[in-house]
């Protein structure tokens, strides 16, 4: 069951991790063991620090720099206050990690009759089929009207994740296929889609200059 108040992928990665929690609980019991944290680790954040924002500058920023940083700079803290604060930040980063491979793999729970739930996942539509061709029979159902506009919402996600992720090229041909079919449940044509871009690149201009706009701080924007 989501988490009460809490939408989408948010709400089942905390269910995830409650259900983690409890069942760490029933094996381990309440545990206490000293932080071991404290400014000896100070040089280790700062590399942490250092290591994300030149990564950010490279364009080769991961998951991996950001939780590292978070974590690092957790490690350093000896005040109790502060450490609470920073593993905070620590879960929260690592929470939005676990949202990214979601959307990068596109699967989403759905109650199976038992008190269960299965993963499943939108598909090109020549997938069972090359299921079958392996020899194996693929578990397969057609997605209603209303589910079928969210789960292709869902794919774009996870095409995108995955262009990102790899930055393979291949990857913005099913990103492509994505956008098709969604603009297809809006009733527009690849050849509409196109004369819409195109409109929008007359009016506004396209991304070729590298133009980037530089905004006012936060609490400076009227």
């Amino acid at each position: 069951m989501e988490s009460e108040g809490v939408p989408g992928t948010l709400g089942r990665v905390l269910d995830d991790i409650a259900a983690e929690r409890a069942a760490q609980d029933r094996r381990w019991g309440v545990q206490e063991f000293p932080d071991g944290t404290g400014p000896q680790y100070a040089e280790a954040a700062d590399r942490a620090k250092r290591d994300c924002a030149e990564a950010w500058t490279r364009g080769e920023l991961t998951w991996r720099h950001v939780l590292t940083e978070e974590f690092y700079e957790a490690l350093a803290e000896s005040d109790s206050a502060a450490l609470r604060e920073e593993l905070i930040q620590t879960a929260a980063v690592a929470v939005k990690w676990v949202q990214s491979l979601d959307r990068r793999h596109g699967a989403a729970s759905r109650p199976d009759g038992s008190g269960g739930a299965r993963a499943e996942k939108l598909v090109r539509d020549r997938i069972p089929g090359i299921i079958r061709a392996g020899g194996r029979e693929p578990d397969v159902r057609v997605a209603a009207d209303p589910e079928y506009a969210a789960m292709l919402r869902a794919k774009l996600y996870e095409e995108a994740g995955e262009y990102v992720a790899s930055g393979d090229a291949e990857e913005l041909a099913d990103l492509l296929e994505v956008v098709h079919a969604l603009a297809a449940l809006h009733g527009l044509d690849p050849e509409e889609l196109e004369r819409r871009r195109a409109a929008k690149a007359a009016e506004r201009g396209g991304f070729a200059d590298r133009i980037v706009l530089r905004l006012p701080p936060a609490g400076r924007q009227r």
